[in-house]
């Protein structure tokens, strides 16, 4: 069992709200019509447990995380273990790129708001498409009914 609470009922998202991405993430989210936590990296860090997780749960390193070009004197080709990239994550947490969205058992690690609508397979509104190749009945129910 994970340190990290998961409810499917609930989405919990990841993410730093300092970027436009970060900005617009909410919102997204809210389509989905279930309760929304959101921890933003800039005021509550997860711990290096709970990082360590995700990277599990997401079958990644926790480098995956960082854009490295937002963190002075580091390039990709840097090479660290988890726990310094845990201690780099949290002095810089304008690195962290995306966001990690959690509901129930599933988890994802998205970098673009196209990423959001596919992770709840729904289109931008949330809305349910209907087949529009049903017909459409056009004959009057009433006398009083009238069909310019």
């Amino acid at each position: 069992m994970g340190v990290i609470s998961r409810d499917k009922s609930q989405i919990n998202c990841i993410y730093a709200n300092d970027s436009d991405f970060g900005k617009q993430l909410e919102g997204y989210l809210k389509a989905s019509g279930k309760e929304i936590l959101m921890i933003n990296i800039n005021e509550t860090m997860p711990t290096p447990t709970q990082w360590q997780e995700l990277a599990v749960d997401l079958n990644t390193g926790i480098e995956n995380f960082l854009d490295f070009s937002k963190i002075e004197n580091m390039n990709n080709n840097s090479k660290f273990d988890a726990n310094d990239y845990v201690t780099i994550l949290e002095n810089n947490p304008k690195a962290f790129q995306g966001a990690i969205i959690i509901n129930g058992k599933k988890t994802e690690h998205i970098t673009t708001v196209t990423e959001v609508l596919k992770y709840f397979d729904s289109d931008s509104a949330n809305i349910e498409l209907t087949n529009q190749a049903e017909e459409i009945d056009l004959n009057k129910s009433k006398d009083r009914d009238n069909f310019l």
